[in-house]
């Protein structure tokens, strides 16, 4: 039996055909390689006609960047309806928040916030109006829009709205494209919807190319695409979802790479004609991207792609040199496709990577041009495997740190295609189920539905095409969920991966027997693709007004939003999606965002009052805010004291109540406070200091994505730990998301009990990242006043469980030498060695990041073989005293060790105003 296995590039499109027996491992018989054509498939047919000959083909495997380079040339997009389904929930961040303009122009045609949604707990947050869909999608054909997003509020743990939708769609038109968000990505609202707006958008460019191609196959041969995990798609299936093929190309050559050098554990480098792709292979599959998977122009989705670092780096890349000062600039651009026309080995006047190559001796045989070339040059070990045709400009002799050897195997130059020929079929699960405690019933009932679940994917793997026999369990992940009155409800997330069993493949169905010819290759100049978006975040200044009041921009957002994350403590849930909310308020020019210093505020009279979300991180991702929640609740506190709130400031400076101070004072239209209340992440309400030092605990309010509103006061609520159960069943009634409006303080209290300057600790260790790129971390750390505890560590075990609301657990890195434990409760709360020894705990900030992102993670989403830094920052003094130490010190967590004293370490927090405001008044 023989398959093909082709890869489509910016530069080259390559085909290799393989033998399969089922006794003997896949062996390449025959390799082609040609210039990528303007229309993609009339190059890949040529290639595959080279390769197949007279042989009987039993599929066709393809890796193509046509459709994310569709989208980066912004051409040939479909204008896409996007129905929300979430009633009053999530419109504080619509469709497309944060997208490009000029793509959003070309694929927005319609968007419509509409009835349906549902809560954590299956509940419907409204139901459906069916004449208000079928009105919706009415209009929508009438402005000639044709392709459809839907996307509900958990429809991956319920997706009856959506196919009820779909249902409305075919029975207004039954040529309608329709993309369901749950066939797409599972828990991530704003992120899921990205991808399938981005799926839609490719809908009708996906099936005309795939019927091209389809139509131009010799014998009917079946044809597969391959998706960004490294596993197969049929062709029906690649047209209703071309999203999943976006970084098939990287997947492919990592898997090629395994195969061909039979090495199932190390580093590949595929260097093509424009640019180099680094990425590991793990048991000989690629490792998939931990966090933040932005496909294109910074759209973040939640789609599986490969964890690769791309570098502007390959055969066709400039070599600039400087006639004037003889310095020399590699890249980042490249000749691409015209390399066999402009390179000096080629007779052309262009200095490229391969010429330097060629100078160097690395290579021969490239080229016909005799011109001079210069050959100047200005913890645990791997192996290193090269591919692609560029690999040649790499020395397979130089010797690395870390690196065992250097290999460049047989049929190197077609690693990618050789990839696709060897894809397998996948199926993915995400959930949010119950799983009891294995001490109640010995772990029956945990067995019983993690086996219920991973026998559903892997009968969804069988009939995608999968030999039984093969199919294999590849990832599971339970993450308990915080704060549910069960104590019990874990979002799942598995895969199983099975080898393709060609022989149950139908053959493609043409309207016509007769075969059509292969198109003859076209040597069309490809378009450009628009090159992606990026803003400078570097060498950023506050703005002040001429009243000292610091004017928010969208740079200060990215820097605070960093920061938040940073003192969320891997708690406090993410940050990203009020980031995006601000973004999009200032874009918009919707309201003006100032902060002022707490200095503002010192009278008696003054009344300011704190604000923030209460919930669950899990249910945060899905159920967005309306954008009225904490608004609503300190309306309804004014009203009640009949008094005006004078400025706002952030409840909690850690994680995703960071920004919420800013947004509401923005709608206000008041100042918003440089200060908050707990100066980092913590749990629960009656751990903010105003509390802690005895305030009173009301007037306080809470308020629902309805606008429902919940008012404690002092009728019915006398301590602050009253205010923190009664605050925290209404939540979990409500969904586990609410906005939260703490009891309002005096200036003069202002003063007294909060904590300073909070937003500019978070921005000047946004600063810190965005501006030391090489050694962001240890810039970060510096920032905070803190210690970097762990610089290069890989998490080996990661165990969690819930107890009396909280998702509890630790997890252990590994480091040189000795192994560091982190037990969390939400909140990273104590770090020590695995003998006991105890380096850090709460009160201090223990935060971990990802190594070569310097990024926060949270410890709801850190899995096993995370490389990750541990960083260490000094709590505020406040949270240092005996009596704070009463309520957030590590006793109060249940940590009984009498060997231990916590040694504070203060250190001061600057302020914007004292570092910028001062100098540019001297000025």
């Amino acid at each position: 039996m023989h398959v093909v296995g082709v890869d489509v590039g910016g530069t080259n499109t390559d085909a290799v055909l393989l033998r399969i027996d089922s006794d003997q491992s896949p062996k390449v018989v025959a390799t082609a390689k040609t210039v990528t054509s303007a229309d993609v498939f009339s190059g890949m047919l040529h290639v595959v006609r080279q390769v197949i000959n007279d042989m009987e083909i039993a599929a066709i495997m393809v890796g193509t960047t046509h459709f994310v380079n569709a989208l980066l040339q912004r051409q040939g997009l479909a204008k896409v309806c996007t129905l929300r389904l979430c009633g009053p929930a999530t419109h504080a961040i619509p469709p497309m928040t944060n997208w490009p303009q000029d793509l959003k122009d070309a694929v927005n045609g319609l968007t419509a916030f509409v009835s349906g949604g549902f809560f954590l707990d299956g509940s419907i947050i409204t139901p459906l109006d069916e004449d208000e869909i079928r009105s919706l999608v009415r209009r929508a054909l009438t402005l000639d829009i044709s392709s459809f997003c839907v996307c509900g509020v958990f429809s991956p743990c319920q997706k009856d709205q959506e196919e009820r939708v779909a249902e409305i769609i075919h029975e207004e038109s039954s040529t309608a494209y329709i993309t369901l968000s749950h066939e797409i990505a599972g828990l991530g609202l704003s992120e899921r919807e990205n991808a399938s707006i981005l799926n839609a958008s490719l809908r009708p460019l996906a099936i005309r190319t795939i019927r091209a191609l389809q139509g131009n196959l010799p014998r009917r041969i079946p044809l597969f695409l391959t998706k960004n995990d490294g596993t197969l798609l049929s062709a029906e299936d690649s047209m209703r979802w071309p999203v999943f093929t976006f970084a098939s190309g990287p997947t492919n050559s990592m898997i090629g790479a395994a195969y061909l050098s039979g090495i199932d554990n190390g580093i590949v480098i595929d260097v093509g004609g424009t640019s180099m792709d680094i990425g590991f292979i793990v048991n000989g599959r690629p490792r998939q991207t931990q966090a933040n998977v932005r496909l294109i122009d910074d759209i973040r989705v939640n789609v599986s792609v490969p964890d690769i670092v791309s570098l502007p780096l390959g055969g066709g890349t400039i070599i600039h040199v400087n006639e004037n000062d003889g310095s020399i600039r590699v890249g980042p651009d490249s000749v691409g496709y015209r390399l066999d026309q402009a390179a000096l080995a080629f007779g052309g006047q262009t200095i490229t990577a391969t010429d330097i190559a060629l100078a160097a001796g690395l290579t021969s045989g490239i080229g016909h041009s005799t011109k001079h070339r210069s050959c100047e040059t200005n913890e645990e070990s791997v192996p290193v495997i090269l591919c692609g045709g560029g690999s040649i400009l790499m020395d397979i002799n130089q010797a690395f740190a870390g690196v065992t050897e250097i290999i460049r195997p047989a049929h190197y130059a077609v690693c990618n295609a050789v990839g696709a020929a060897l894809c397998s079929i996948s199926a993915t699960i995400d959930s949010i189920v119950d799983l009891l405690p294995s001490s109640i019933d010995g772990g029956d009932q945990r067995k019983s539905e993690l086996d219920r679940l991973i026998f559903e994917a892997r009968q969804q793997c069988e009939q995608k095409g999968a030999y039984p026999d093969t199919i294999h369990l590849v990832e599971l992940e339970q993450v308990p969920l915080a704060y549910h009155t069960s104590g019990h409800k874990h979002r799942v997330q598995l895969t199983v991966v099975g080898q393709l069993d060609v022989t149950k493949v139908k053959r493609n169905e043409q309207e016509k027997s007769v075969e059509k010819p292969f198109l003859e290759v076209e040597k069309e100049t490809p378009k450009d693709i628009k090159p992606p978006i990026h803003v400078d975040l570097t060498k950023k200044r506050p703005v002040f007004d001429d009243n000292g009041v610091w004017c928010i921009d969208p740079i200060d957002i990215e820097y605070i939003a960093y920061g938040t994350g940073i003192l969320g403590c891997g708690g406090g849930g993410e940050s990203y999606h009020c980031k995006l909310w601000c973004l999009e308020a200032l874009r918009e020019k919707k309201y003006e965002m100032r902060v002022v210093p707490p200095s503002f505020f010192h009278s008696s009279l003054d009344l300011v009052a704190a604000v923030g979300f209460m919930g669950a991180p899990t249910v945060s991702h899905e159920l967005l805010p309306n954008g009225y929640e904490c608004l609503l609740a300190v309306n309804a506190v004014e009203k009640y004291l009949l008094k005006n709130i004078s400025a706002i400031y952030t409840g909690e400076i850690g994680g995703s109540n960071g920004l919420m101070g800013l947004l509401v004072a923005a709608s206000k239209q008041v100042p918003c406070i440089d200060a908050d209340g707990v100066g980092r992440a913590f749990p629960r309400l009656d751990q903010t200091l105003a509390l802690i030092q005895g305030c009173c605990p009301t007037p306080a309010c809470l308020c629902d994505v309805r606008g429902e509103t919940v008012m404690c006061t002092d009728t019915t609520i006398s301590t602050a730990q009253q205010l923190e159960d009664t605050f925290r069943e209404e939540c979990t009634k409500r969904g586990l998301f609410v906005g939260v409006c703490l009891p309002p303080i005096t200036g003069e209290e202002l003063q007294k009990y909060v904590f300073p300057y909070s937003l500019s600790r978070a921005w000047f260790l946004g600063e810190a990242k965005f501006n030391h790129r090489s050694d962001a971390i240890q810039a970060v750390a510096r920032a905070g006043h803190g210690r970097v505890l762990v610089s290069d560590g890989k998490v080996i075990s990661v165990e969690r469980h819930t107890a009396a609301g909280f998702a509890r657990g630790h997890l252990t890195i590994e480091t040189v030498g000795r192994n560091l434990v982190i037990d969390f409760q939400n909140e990273n709360l104590i770090a020590r060695f695995d003998d006991g020894e105890i380096l850090a705990t709460v009160p201090d900030l223990i935060t971990l990041v990802e190594q070569d992102s310097a990024e926060p993670v949270s410890t709801e989403t850190i899995k096993y073989g995370y490389r990750v830094s541990v960083l260490v920052l000094p709590a505020p003094e406040a949270m240092t005293t005996p009596r704070a130490l009463e309520t957030v010190g590590i006793k109060a967590f249940g940590y009984d060790l009498p060997n231990y004293e916590y040694i504070p370490s203060h250190a001061p927090i600057n302020s914007v105003w004292d570092v910028f405001y001062k100098k540019d008044i001297d000025v």
